[in-house]
């Protein structure tokens, strides 16, 4: 059964971008671009980073962050796309400029590296491929590839990592990124603007399980939550969103929330990685942003780091990749201008707040009230169910004001706001059909029936208070008003009510001096 979806509640967050809860240890410079990046730990505890370049991969030693050292470059054809994985000891690198992929023997380090070699295919032959992705048991997905639509050719690792055993291949759709967790891949159908669901258990025919449409239907890449239950994607595109998607049931997968770094810039986010419930992403001009997506339908921003100041707001330029799995803890960071920065993070939870907001009277939901907690920029709108999902990485006692238009706004105060922890607060706003009118005795105002299902009678009486712009008026639940008729007689019937959704209603009538009476009515 599908869940009631709340991508409306979108957090509006203005950040001073620079460096929050993310500290620098270390820089390596380049004479020429970057491209995405990758670790890799040796049988000693070493770590390295696996850089793309235009040129090839270079490897440095980040063990020591205070003093980095590349200890390898691997030349291969110029590119400006260069994507890395690991199996084992072995580094496979995709790249778009040609030459299949590159397989180096990373055993030797913190040796000198000696072997490596190339893998084109013979039943799925090709030259070219976006990325690559090696699952936990050793099966190879070539993504983007210059064979057929560009899906995903799969091989097997376990035999021989230097000479790919090829299995089967997914060509229904092209594939610019994917990740594979157990028998399902995860593909980025970057055109159709699609995240997909692949059942792979058996290679040599893979089965469409599922899919769902991204917001800014580019998905550029995609990665699985630690438990299996939510995936989250990137839309390469100005402006776009970090997602967050519930799997939980394949043939219903749904959007629990969606983010931006920082809106109105118009920066476009790259690729998201999740590590321990933290979205760690390459955000481009931005540099890497880290969420708590610990509630994914409540993600919140709790650090980041600007890699490259000089730029901001839409463009490619900045970082490109960030590596969150070193044992560490540290951060990789490849920013295309800049180079390679280790990063150390303070991975803080957020403090989460959520509830709903009705009418006071009716206990009706209210849709597009705005909550902000004040003295700071983190608002949020709720969703249709009146419910919304916000909070800060800043632990505090704040306040919370509710405002909604015909509704006077409240404000709840001192709330108490703990690191990890989840506070509710339901609000009730002040109905719009509190004290409205005198009533007057001589003044008739009857509508029937009350309850209607399609339309109903309104007679009125005003007992010679009838002046120019007298008027019937009538009012939605949320104080909109949706209909108003002339009165030019001081008693009559009229018809409303067709068409109108379900839901509360005022009726009022007022002679342009004053409004003279009111009542509440209800279609069902």
């Amino acid at each position: 059964m599908r869940k009631i979806l709340l991508f409306l509640l979108v957090l509006s967050v203005s950040y001073t971008f620079g460096q929050d809860n993310v500290t620098l240890l270390g820089k390596f410079t380049y004479t020429n671009d970057l491209s995405d990046i990758w670790g890799y730990v040796d049988d000693d505890g070493n770590e390295y980073a696996l850089v793309g370049t235009i040129s090839g991969l270079s490897i440095v030693d980040v063990t020591n962050p205070d003093s980095l050292a590349e200890v390898h470059f691997e030349p291969g054809v110029t590119s400006v796309w260069r994507d890395i994985k690991t199996w084992d000891n072995y580094a496979y690198v995709s790249t778009e400029g040609g030459g299949g992929i590159t397989i180096i023997d990373l055993s030797p380090l913190p040796g000198t590296i000696t072997t490596s070699t190339t893998f084109t295919g013979s039943a799925y032959p090709f030259t070219r491929s976006h990325n690559v992705y090696i699952d936990e048991s050793g099966k190879l997905y070539i993504f983007g590839s210059n064979y057929g639509l560009g899906g995903a050719i799969i091989c097997d690792l376990t035999a021989d990592p230097m000479n790919p055993v090829e299995l089967g291949v997914y060509d229904e759709n092209y594939f610019h990124d994917g990740m594979v967790r157990g028998d399902t891949l995860w593909g980025a159908a970057i055109y159709q603007g699609k995240l997909m669901a692949v059942d792979v258990s058996d290679p040599a025919n893979p089965v469409t399980l599922g899919s769902a449409q991204t917001p800014g239907n580019f998905t550029h890449n995609i990665w699985v939550s630690d438990n299996g239950q939510n995936v989250f994607t990137t839309d390469e595109e100005s402006g776009a969103y970090i997602t967050a998607f519930d799997v939980s049931d394949m043939n219903d997968i749904y959007e629990t929330d969606r983010v931006r770094s920082n809106p109105g810039s118009g920066v476009i986010p790259h690729n998201v990685h999740v590590q321990n419930n933290y979205l760690v992403t390459s955000y481009y001009t931005d540099g890497v942003v880290i969420h708590d997506a610990s509630r994914p339908g409540n993600v919140i921003e709790v650090g980041n780091y600007d890699t490259s100041p000089q730029y901001s707001g839409n463009g490619f330029h900045g970082c490109w990749g960030a590596y969150p799995f070193l044992p560490s803890g540290n951060i990789l960071a490849s920013d295309i201008e800049e180079g390679l920065y280790v990063l150390g993070p303070d991975y803080k939870r957020a403090c989460y707040v959520e509830g709903t907001v009705t009418d006071s009277i009716t206990g009706l939901p209210l849709e597009s009230v705005s909550v902000t907690i004040l003295e700071t920029d983190i608002s949020t709108t709720t969703g249709a169910d009146g419910s919304y999902a916000f909070g800060t990485v800043e632990a505090g006692t704040y306040d919370i004001e509710y405002a909604l238009t015909n509704y006077p706004s409240d404000t709840v105060k001192n709330v108490s706001l703990v690191n990890g922890e989840l506070t509710i607060i339901n609000v009730a706003l002040l109905s719009v059909f509190t004290g409205l009118t005198p009533n007057s005795e001589d003044i008739r105002l009857v509508a029937y029936p009350n309850p209607f299902i399609y339309e109903m009678k309104i007679d009125f009486e005003l007992d010679g208070l009838l002046f120019s712009g007298t008027e019937i008026r009538v009012f939605n639940m949320y104080g909109q008003l949706i209909e108003k008729i002339a009165v030019n007689t001081t008693s009559g019937t009229l018809t409303i009510g067709n068409g109108y959704p379900k839901g509360l209603y005022l009726i009022e009538i007022d002679n342009g001096r004053q409004m003279l009476k009111s009542l509440k009515v209800s279609k069902q």
